[in-house]
């Protein structure tokens, strides 16, 4: 069975099981004259539609991305997650208002003794729904998912304290009742700050927690070549992550080189990560990420002619075949292959080369000349 099934099938499971209970509460607080009994249906109502929201967000969250989605869809999930927060802060606000009005109105009642039937069967039912769906969760790796299991959780909660209050109205004591609503309104109020604030933190991009970055920060550091990293930036995508980093690497490697090993960083992360949804890598060069070499030495465009004029005038070189610029933190370092005259003396050559450029580009510190071979004229 597939992670989309699985999420699909325990939401399903959900939604049939609180449309039987939710009814069932309901329908019985009403006619038994009990606030508890008529605040936990209406909570279990709240799993329901929690349920619709979560098997929406699934046929979304699961799509590919496209033209106007080109991240995917994986915040449906998050969209959701908060929606059902949202759904549970309001839903305990009503309970607690209708629970304080009869609280204070002093309209005590001691519902039927077939309540605390109904609600024990609630509490079972609940109970198990919770653990089905966070194994659910957790094996998908959905906090969605896992938000929902909690929902339930919750509801199973609710019951029992509906059950107490129930209970001690039944003994004489009817503020029990009304009591109990208001316990189990404080209850959502919590879950859904827990889960809101979930979901805002990942809708304004919070870093992901500090346990998931160490993971990705020792898979990377383990690639050959990699020489260190910087600016290691991981959010939340859905039910998986997201990062950006840049990798440093030897300075004096080639670009495909340096561009082969941030490749085989980025495949050993996906594989190594479960939770890693994808990764951005930028290469940098280790020890000159930054200063002169990086923002203020000048371009190819800027310099490239000149390098090309000067060496070709030089009465040993016959053609410069390719400019090699190399940007440190102590200038530019240049190496020049190029058709030289069969008698030139290479050594001498480079000097005079050097010492000519270094005359009009002060920030040279290093020229290497390679003859190109086997062209000599």
């Amino acid at each position: 069975m597939t992670k989309d099934h699985a999420k699909t099938r325990v939401t399903l499971v959900g939604a049939g099981i609180n449309t039987i209970l939710s009814m069932a509460k309901i329908t019985a607080g009403l006619m038994l004259a009990s606030p508890a009994l008529v605040a936990d249906g209406v909570h279990s109502l709240s799993d329901l539609v929690s349920d619709v929201l979560v098997f929406w967000a699934l046929r979304h969250s699961a799509l590919a991305p496209d033209e106007n989605h080109p991240y995917g869809h994986g915040r449906f999930e998050t969209l959701a997650t908060l929606a059902l927060a949202a759904i549970l802060a309001l839903t305990g606000l009503g309970i607690a208002w209708d629970a304080a009005v009869r609280l204070l109105s002093g309209t005590d009642s001691a519902p039927g003794v077939w309540a605390l039937a109904v609600i024990a069967v609630s509490i079972l039912a609940k109970e198990a729904l919770y653990h089905y769906t966070r194994a659910v969760g957790e094996r998908t790796g959905s906090r969605m998912i896992i938000a929902n299991a909690w929902h339930h959780r919750t509801d199973a909660l609710s019951s029992v304290v509906a059950l107490i209050g129930v209970g001690a109205a039944q003994l004489g004591f009817g503020w029990g009742d009304p009591v109990a609503a208001i316990i189990i309104a404080a209850m959502l109020g919590r879950v859904a700050w827990e889960f809101g604030k979930g979901a805002v933190d990942e809708l304004v991009d919070t870093q992901a927690p500090d346990g998931l970055r160490a993971d990705l920060q020792d898979s990377l550091n383990r690639t050959p070549g990699v020489e260190g990293l910087r600016d290691l930036r991981m959010r939340q995508h859905g039910a998986r992550a997201v990062a950006d980093v840049s990798v440093m690497v030897d300075p004096h490697i080639t670009v495909t080189e340096g561009h082969r090993i941030a490749e085989a960083a980025r495949s050993d992360a996906l594989d190594r990560i479960d939770a890693l949804e994808d990764i951005i890598i930028h290469v940098e060069p280790a020890g000159h990420f930054d200063g002169f070499g990086a923002t203020e030495a000048p371009l190819r465009g800027e310099i490239e002619g000149l390098i090309l004029t000067l060496a070709q005038a030089h009465p040993m070189v016959a053609n410069v075949a390719r400019v090699q610029l190399g940007y440190f933190e102590d200038g530019l370092h240049i190496e020049v292959l190029a058709r030289l005259d069969p008698q030139a003396d290479h050594t001498a050559t480079e000097a005079d080369l050097t010492e000519t450029l270094r005359q009009t580009l002060p920030e040279l510190r290093a020229l290497s000349l390679h003859r190109q071979a086997g062209l000599q004229g």
